[in-house]
């Protein structure tokens, strides 16, 4: 069950140039060294060594000894300390390198791929937190993980980034990540949890942290995995896009926050159906509700109270903190910002330059959004 759109081909043209990657961006992305692909190692096998035979006593009746309980034999399998421990993935003691590097993996017969940021002090012995990292319509990995700029929060913070790269639709040839089930030629869902087995076999992660976030296509990817991931996801965060589709039913309840400007006139705020780059008068089904009562919705699916108490952040934001929940729900309003990441470098110097709008400085959804994740695991 995922989000039903009329057309799924007018979704995708929505993002083309709002969301598609810049030559800034993708040189942010490209700065760091490339690292050694990511491989499960086996750990080499050890043979026991054999036990020395004892020569019998010279006696004429020997007392028979008591019989001594089997010693267990050794595994692999790491030892569980109590039910809050966290979740150690089977890829622990794999070495590699700090820093952005592309990786890939298979996924329903073909290769895909991912970029990585392994930050400067991980340590392949402890399990580390993974926030996965979803792109806009025509952009990919290495100008999303650019982008959003989560490479200095990780490294302070030690936690792994995983931005992958979708592929082409039917009929559109810009990558983008599927929001209804209505594209025979892939399954994103699919694509998720063959992404997540990778990485539990090649990294040493904490599985019971693993997040979710992204921007416009990469934000609505991230309120789909909140409906039908949740056994995986700890907490969610979306920018400038999300949606709750009718039949979404949460196996647990998910925290999450969203960040949405109220003058992005691509995904538009206060819904109606249109788009700035959809012809005047065309509108589309996604489009039609707004933003805030798109994750009122998500509240009210987690049992919050109706109304959300509200509290300002600098000049341009507005945060609505959802009360009386099963779990932490926030929603960020950014006064006469547009199509943009709040708080992004790069967003800050290029957005109004490709009539995306205004960006905020008085908010970073990265720095926010983390301090959001560390607070929340599958163990709470």
């Amino acid at each position: 069950m995922r989000i039903r759109l009329l057309t799924l081909l007018a979704v995708l043209a929505l993002f083309a140039t709002a969301c598609g990657g810049s030559d800034e961006a993708e040189v942010a992305a490209d700065a760091s060294e490339a690292t050694p692909a990511v491989t499960a190692t086996p750990a080499p096998a050890v043979e026991a060594e054999p036990e020395p035979t004892a020569e019998p006593e010279p006696t004429a009746e020997p007392e028979p000894e008591p019989t001594a309980e089997p010693e267990p034999e050794p595994t692999d399998e790491p030892e569980s300390a109590d039910d809050d421990a966290t979740t150690v993935a089977s890829g622990c003691g794999n070495s590699i390198a700090p820093g952005a590097s592309p990786q890939t993996f298979e996924s329903e017969g073909r290769e895909r791929t991912f970029q990585l940021l392994v930050p400067t002090n991980y340590d392949p012995m402890t399990p580390t937190p993974v926030v996965l990292n979803w792109h806009g319509l025509g952009s990919d990995g290495p100008q999303q993980l650019g982008f959003s700029d989560y490479t200095p929060v990780a490294n302070r913070e030690t936690f792994l980034v995983v931005a992958p790269t979708g592929i082409p639709g039917p009929g559109d040839d810009r990558n983008s990540w599927e929001l209804d089930d209505s594209d025979p030629t892939r399954d994103d869902l699919v694509l998720f949890d063959d992404l997540m087995n990778m990485l539990t076999s090649a990294l040493c992660i904490d599985e019971s942290r693993v997040y979710t976030t992204g921007m416009s296509n990469g934000g609505y990817f991230s309120s789909v995995l909140v409906c039908e991931a949740a056994d995986r996801i700890a907490a969610a965060a979306s920018v400038a896009a999300l949606h709750h589709a009718d039949d979404c039913e949460p196996s647990r309840p998910v925290p999450y926050i969203g960040f949405h400007g109220t003058d992005d006139t691509t995904v538009p705020y206060f819904g109606g159906g249109g788009s700035s780059l959809l012809p005047e008068g065309v509108t589309i089904e996604l489009f039609e509700p707004a933003i805030p009562d798109e994750f009122a919705e998500f509240a009210a699916d987690f049992g919050c109270d109706a109304e959300p108490e509200e509290s300002t952040i600098g000049e341009d934001v507005t945060k609505y903190d959802y009360q009386n929940c099963a779990v932490e729900m926030t929603f960020y309003g950014i006064e006469d910002a547009g199509h943009t990441w709040p708080g992004s470098a790069i967003s800050l110097a290029i957005s109004e330059g490709f009539g995306l709008g205004v960006t905020t400085d008085d908010i970073s959804a990265t720095e926010v959004s983390w301090e959001f994740f560390s607070r929340h695991s599958l163990t709470d």
